[in-house]
């Protein structure tokens, strides 16, 4: 019988693991099945934390910051109530009611079947025009809110009035209007001047958008009555004419006490001699004129649509995505200060014109370019003013926000310019004294295209379309200089 180590077939194999191929053979070998053993180990640690990163351009799926504040504020418990089917939810929904039931422990979900318990929702049928299926109740110790599905989402009407399309997701905003409320179980009142041709948030379809904010909007009549103890600001959106001398006494009365007054004015309505008197007592007023922009990046296709820059304040630090469709204004007017003013009085720009824009006084010349009547830029086309600038206890502060564009809310309305409402919802949160809401706007859906220069295009193009192949070419041939040599 032969010697099994005489035997070629064994010896050769034996010395075959000698030789140097098989030494980097075995080599990568054992580093491929390392990668492979590392890669299953990290699923299985994945697979049991379960990170979870947002990725989406808006940040669907995560809670602002104002949120979270709120969130750390609920100390009692709060119930929701999902009136669906189990298995029926909403995705996107749940995906935003899940982090809040995650950030705080005295928030619990129930899911609620309206076809088995129809008498469930009744007590929170405070109108009688029952609860649409898919509605979600918050409910606190101050009392509740219904969020029906449809609120969920922002909608702008298309074109022609056919239909509309969803243009934003209003969940965590809505969710959070109704935390609020759940647990202060108060509704500020906000008042609509009325008498001199304004244009009624009712009559744009913001009414809902107040409301679902805990306001509750009515409307004032100075030339009737006096400014109601219960009114936390007065809104002048848009008049088409100027207010009287005792209205413009009153507004005076209130805004002495700490009063609050949102105004959007624009050219179309001349002469301001009794608003801008009750403005010169806190250093401002509006500057007659139209804004004619000339630098192409901050108007869209006309010189008298305004896209203007956003100063840093708590009204627009929400705003300054860039990723987010900017404000848009037509035909603004701008707002100066004045020379003469308290030295309580803090006065801070809003949002300005670039330097190449120039305010049209003189209306009945349609020369093309500047002419010496013309105001040169940058225009101040919104402000905030607060007196006195610093509060010491419970000492009243007046607050004013003027906006030299009564098209705001129009071109929101018309062409979802969501910017826009996020802008005049911010300016109302602000002088209602909630920042906790000032950026909690909804979430744009739309995906906005990548806007290259040429110098971008050349840059981009040379890494894709150069570069990177070139280092994949220099990459394979080095390994091939080497492995040729094995």
């Amino acid at each position: 019988m032969k010697d099994p180590k005489n035997i070629r077939g064994i010896s050769h194999i034996r010395e075959s693991f000698k030789t140097r191929q098989t030494k980097y053979g075995g080599f990568a070998a054992l580093i491929t099945i390392a990668v492979i053993v590392g890669l299953i180990l990290v699923n299985l640690i994945v697979g049991q934390l379960s990170p979870q990163v947002d990725l989406t351009q808006s940040k669907l799926y995560s809670l602002s910051e104002q949120t979270q504040q709120v969130l750390s504020q609920v100390k009692t418990p709060v119930k929701f109530y999902g009136m669906w089917k189990p298995g029926e939810e909403s995705q996107d929904i749940m995906a935003v009611v899940n982090l809040y039931l995650a950030k705080n422990k005295n928030i619990s979900m129930q899911v609620i079947d309206p076809d088995q318990n129809p008498g469930f929702a009744a007590k929170y049928d405070k109108d009688k025009k029952g609860i649409s299926r898919g509605s979600l109740i918050v409910e606190g110790d101050k009392g509740f809110r219904v969020i029906n599905p449809y609120d969920m989402y922002d909608f702008t009407q298309n074109q022609q009035g056919r239909g509309s399309s969803v243009t934003g997701a209003a969940v965590e905003r809505r969710i959070t209007s109704a935390l609020l409320f759940a647990g202060t179980g108060t509704t500020p009142a906000v008042y609509e001047l009325t008498g001199h041709g304004e244009t009624t948030l009712a009559s744009l379809n913001f009414q809902d958008t107040v409301e679902r904010e805990n306001f509750s909007l009515k409307s004032l009549n100075l030339l009737l009555t006096s400014v109601p103890d219960d009114a936390s600001v007065i809104i002048i959106n848009g008049p088409r004419k100027d207010i009287g001398d005792a209205e413009a006494q009153k507004l005076l009365d209130y805004l002495g006490k700490g009063g609050r007054l949102l105004i959007l004015a624009d050219y179309n309505i001349g002469s301001l001699d009794n608003l801008n008197n009750v403005l010169a007592s806190y250093g401002v007023a509006f500057q007659y004129g139209v804004t004619v922009e000339t630098n192409n990046n901050y108007m869209i296709n006309l010189p008298f649509s305004e896209i203007p820059d956003m100063a840093d304040h708590d009204i627009t630090k929400p705003l300054a995505d860039k990723n987010k469709t900017p404000v848009l204004l037509q035909g603004a007017m701008a707002v100066t200060s004045l020379d003469t003013k308290r030295r309580t009085v803090d006065i801070k720009p809003l949002m300005s014109s670039s330097p190449a824009a120039y305010l049209r006084t003189d209306l009945n010349n349609n020369s093309a370019g500047k002419i010496p009547s013309d105001i040169s830029g940058p225009l101040t086309l919104g402000m905030v003013i607060m007196d006195p600038s610093y509060i010491q206890g419970t000492e009243p502060q007046a607050r004013i926000v003027l906006i030299g564009c009564s098209r705001l809310l129009p071109i929101a309305a018309q062409a979802g310019v969501d910017a826009n409402r996020d802008l005049f919802m911010n300016s109302l949160t602000w002088l209602g004294d909630r920042p906790e809401s000032i950026s909690v706007r909804s979430k744009s859906l739309y995906l906005l295209p990548m806007r290259l220069n040429l110098v971008q295009i050349v840059i981009f193009g040379g890494v894709f379309i150069l570069i990177i192949p070139l280092a994949f070419f220099i990459t394979g041939f080095v390994t091939w200089l080497k492995r040729r040599h094995l």
